[in-house]
């Protein structure tokens, strides 16, 4: 996508980058943006100290992308990196995954062969402190943006093993990393449990090659499909996730939008997954994969494309969905560069599932609740939703000819740990495997199998949990 500057035209209109090399001309208010300028000046002459002239405008086009919706936003530099990282499942990093719990930075996982691996860093552990700096009053997001740097360079890392005794201090050296969004283990003898912690670039690929593995011998009886606490990502490779399961040119969702391009139906077509020049990561699947018995698990942290993907699995009777009510980020986003190192995520248009559902603000109902049998409290002890963020988009009517189906209460449940999937207290996942092999007895022994056969318990980066 070519980068473009803003252009001032007469009357009052801006040229800018619309779609694909489109551009559009816009009107803009002549007093309101009189009183930008004349608030600029101010700053630039009256502020008790000199300002930054390019912090100040970026934080006014930030200010102005916020006023939007909750996930519209001024990308700079770093931002921009982050993003290319995603899209090619990499990130600079020491091989962690941590979440907040009980206002303590947890270890969640450890990558094999990392650099925070060699440096003794276990599941379990706290981090206390990140170059001397104390963690106590900093997000996930701030302590990944400082965690993560160039590789080759060191940071040191303060923590308490098991997060108890003495803190523990290593320099550790950042180094770059292949993001695990995909893993497989064996929840019940013939039923396999693949959890995907994020739709990055390689998560389609690393899901048909843990598809063909599973497919060395007998195929399996069943497949749960783990989406909890999956914050979404890209929507290419939620195309390709659904691909495995669904026949090809299967109708995923329809998007609409007023920006030129942005009403579209997508289906499985490998020209939705496939970038220009990339092979068909899907084309030897083997057939039983578009056959074999589903379960999808879901819960208030399942978002955006991980919607996607259980409503589409959902609507057309390839899956039953098991867990709780999802998050409801129902709308998509497209980057719009405005210069080498900056751009605008906005939010250009909403999603659908094939039956016309909306799932912005509504998210998607299981077929089959079930309720976690512990949760972390939020502020009133239930998971935040899209509908309680501020300046969320408001449900609206489906397009002629499509079938809106009645919208559910909201079925609101606590927040969930990753740490207590796969364990014995997994009600969802024994759900799942019941529904799936009932011959194997009551549903809490899904979890006593995991622990008999003493596989390794593994968290997986989710909405609650990042991989740093």
């Amino acid at each position: 996508m070519p980068f473009r500057r803003l252009a001032l035209l007469v009357p009052l209109c801006f040229t800018a980058l619309a779609h694909a090399g489109e551009t559009t001309s816009v009107t803009v208010p002549k007093e309101e943006l009189d009183q930008l300028i004349a608030a600029y000046a101010l700053v630039k002459s009256q502020y008790v100290e000199a300002p930054d002239e390019r912090k100040l405008l970026t934080a006014a086009i930030g200010g102005m992308l916020s006023s939007l919706d909750p996930h519209s936003r001024y990308l700079d530099k770093d931002a921009l990196a982050e993003l290319e990282q995603d899209r090619l499942g990499e990130y600079v990093g020491i091989g962690i995954e941590v979440e907040i719990e009980d206002g303590r930075m947890l270890v969640l996982a450890v990558a094999d062969d990392s650099p925070a691996a060699a440096a003794g860093i276990e599941p379990g552990d706290v981090l206390v402190s990140l170059n001397d700096a104390p963690l106590a009053q900093l997000d996930v997001a701030e302590v990944a943006k400082r965690m993560r740097g160039v590789p080759a360079t060191a940071l040191a890392l303060g923590f308490r093993h098991g997060g108890k005794g003495e803190v523990r201090q290593r320099d550790i050296t950042r180094a770059a990393l292949r993001a695990d969004t995909v893993r497989t283990r064996m929840a019940a003898p013939g039923v396999a449990w693949i959890r995907i912690s994020s739709f990055e670039g390689r998560t389609a690929a690393d899901l048909a090659a843990a598809l063909s593995t599973l497919g060395a011998g007998a195929a399996p009886r069943g497949i749960v499909l783990d989406l909890r606490n999956d914050p979404g990502g890209l929507v290419a490779a939620a195309v390709g996730v659904a691909g495995a399961f669904l026949p090809p040119d299967t109708l995923l969702f329809s998007a609409r939008g007023r920006m030129a391009g942005a009403a579209s139906r997508v289906t499985t077509s490998p020209r939705y997954y496939r970038g220009p020049g990339e092979p068909d990561v899907l084309a030897g699947l083997p057939a039983w994969t578009r056959t074999v018995p589903l379960a999808v698990l879901v819960n208030g942290g399942s978002a955006s494309s991980a919607e996607l993907v259980a409503g589409a699995l959902q609507d057309h009777g390839r899956a039953k969905v098991v867990g709780t009510q999802t998050f409801g980020k129902g709308s998509i986003q497209t980057v719009f560069p405005l210069s080498q190192d900056s751009a605008v995520k906005m939010t250009v248009a909403r999603y659908f599932t094939p039956k016309g559902r909306e799932i912005q603000a509504r998210g998607i109902v299981p077929d089959v609740l079930v309720a976690p049998a512990h949760g972390k409290s939020g502020a009133d002890g239930l998971a935040l939703r899209e509908a309680d963020l501020e300046h969320h988009l408001d449900t609206t009517l489906p397009a002629q000819g499509e079938t809106a189906l009645p919208a559910r209460p909201i079925q609101r449940a606590a927040l969930e740990s990753t740490r207590m999937f796969g364990t014995g207290d997994d009600r969802a996942l024994a759900a799942a495997v019941r529904m799936l092999a009932p011959d194997l007895g009551l549903a809490h022994e899904a979890g006593a199998l995991l622990r008999r056969l003493g596989l390794k318990i593994e968290a997986s980066a989710g909405a609650l949990a990042t991989s740093l």
